[in-house]
């Protein structure tokens, strides 16, 4: 809180010459950017420094000649100087890029040897896709409270100013008193606070397709033995996760500012003075609010296709055995998530703003001049943005079976079962790409008020 008062003597008695020449006494106090601003409308058309020199040149002149007589003048120039709070906060935990790949060759051939007596004959697999697992999901921030509000603008206060008493003193001699004035500019509240946050999926990709052109015969059993499997170009497993991620955000608070306090005491120009003149700028409040948090989910490829054009025999059972199974071609299982993820944020307030606060007391001119006050009180502007996604991805899975394969089962023996033939086939696939859970608090960004004005006499 900075105080002021003015009371300004004669300065200048004139020169032997006798010219008349002005004293001018001024106060100028600088606080951060001084009088940066010109006046918006018609008002912020002069700036402030502009219409000082114009109530100097309005000092009345003397009544008589018959002596120099110099007035004095009293002047206050106050800049109260900007504050400027910017805030960004940018963060992420997103997914990146995942690749599996277990896949099954090409153009393989695999046959199961044949049992021997009371043997069983062997396992033949060619080109089948293992098991492929890629995870690319986004990971998790917890923030807590982000406040870059409350901000207050100058606060000035002003005395009494008053220009010096008359300067002569005679029946008919020269009366003169000078003038007086105030120019204040507040300056502005300048608040901007940005949140940008992300835990999205990424890309993941999983390759457990089966080959192609592959044959694979199962061994037939011997006496009493069980004839040999026979698996070619199947699919395997592919698992691929590319979720959104978890954010969980505290309250964000970038509200409750408020602009210049301005008091200014009584302006005064004398009873024989000239003009008497205030000129305030309170200065704008200005609230720029921008969240935003994103968790979607991101791209996943799962592909645990069968191969094509394979051939699969089962093996012949033996006497009392079973014949062996074939599988050609067949899809395995494909599982893809790209699913949204979770938003949690806590109260977002931008509201609560307040302009300035200005009093000014009475303003009264001389036997020569007028008083006037001229008052801007300033804009006080909020905006808030919120964008919030927990967005479902992209996800495919693909488990489907070849083209043009061939199986034959095995025949079976005496008392044997005949062996299973599968070509073809397609297998499980499973893609997910729902969206996630956003929950927020209150979001404020009204209670907001203009500028409090109080001005006194004016005459």
């Amino acid at each position: 809180m900075t105080q002021f008062p003015v009371a300004m003597d004669q300065v200048d008695r004139g020169s032997d010459d006798g010219r008349q020449q002005s004293g001018l006494a001024a106060l100028a106090i600088r606080q951060g950017s001084l009088l940066r601003s010109t006046v918006r409308g018609g008002l912020r058309l002069i700036p402030l420094a502009l219409m000082l020199a114009g109530v100097a040149t309005t000092a009345p002149a003397a009544l008589a000649t018959s002596a120099p007589c110099s007035p004095s003048h009293a002047h206050v120039v106050v800049g109260g100087g900007d504050v400027t709070t910017t805030t960004s906060v940018d963060l992420s935990a997103d997914g990146g890029i995942a690749t599996a790949d277990a896949s099954g060759g090409n153009r393989n051939t695999a046959t199961g040897g044949a049992g021997g007596t009371n043997g069983k004959g062997g396992d033949a697999k060619a080109s089948n896709g293992g098991t492929a697992d890629a995870n690319a999901n986004g990971g998790m921030l917890d923030i807590g409270d982000i406040n870059s509000g409350n901000n207050s603008g100058a606060k000035v206060t002003v005395g009494d100013t008053y220009s010096a008493p008359v300067c002569g003193s005679s029946s008919y001699g020269s009366y003169s008193g000078g003038s007086a004035s105030v120019a204040i500019q507040g300056g502005n509240v300048t608040t901007s606070t940005s949140v940008d946050l992300s835990a999205d999926g990424g890309t993941a990709t999983s390759d457990a397709s089966g080959g192609n052109r592959n044959t694979a015969t199962g061994g037939a059993g011997g006496a009493g033995g069980k004839g040999g499997d026979a698996n070619a170009g199947n699919g395997g497993t592919a698992t691929a996760n590319a979720n959104g991620g978890t954010i969980k955000l505290g309250n964000v608070n970038s509200g409750h500012n408020s602009g210049a306090t301005i008091t200014v005491g009584d302006t005064n120009a004398g009873y024989f003075g000239g003009a008497a003149a205030v000129h305030i700028v309170g200065g704008d409040v200005t609230t720029t609010t921008s969240v935003k948090a994103s968790a979607n989910g991101g791209t996943a490829n799962a592909d645990a296709s069968g191969g094509n054009r394979n051939s699969a025999t089962g093996g012949a059972g033996g006497a009392t055995g079973k014949g062996g199974k074939a599988a050609a071609g067949n899809g395995g299982t494909a599982n893809a998530n790209a699913n949204g993820g979770t938003i949690t944020t806590g109260d977002i307030n931008s509201g609560d703003n307040r302009g300035a606060r200005i009093t000014v007391g009475d303003t009264s001119g001389g036997y020569y001049g007028s008083g006037s006050v001229a008052i801007d009180g300033g804009d006080v502007t909020t905006t808030t943005t919120v964008d919030l996604s927990a967005d479902g991805g992209t996800a495919t899975a693909d488990a489907s079976g070849g083209n043009q394969n061939t199986a034959t089962g095995g025949a079976g023996g005496a008392n044997g079962n005949g062996g299973d033939a599968a070509a073809g086939n397609g297998g499980d696939a499973s893609a997910n790409a729902n969206g996630g859970t956003i929950t927020t608090g209150d979001i404020n960004s009204g209670g907001n008020h203009g500028a409090t004005i109080t001005v006194g006499d004016t005459n």
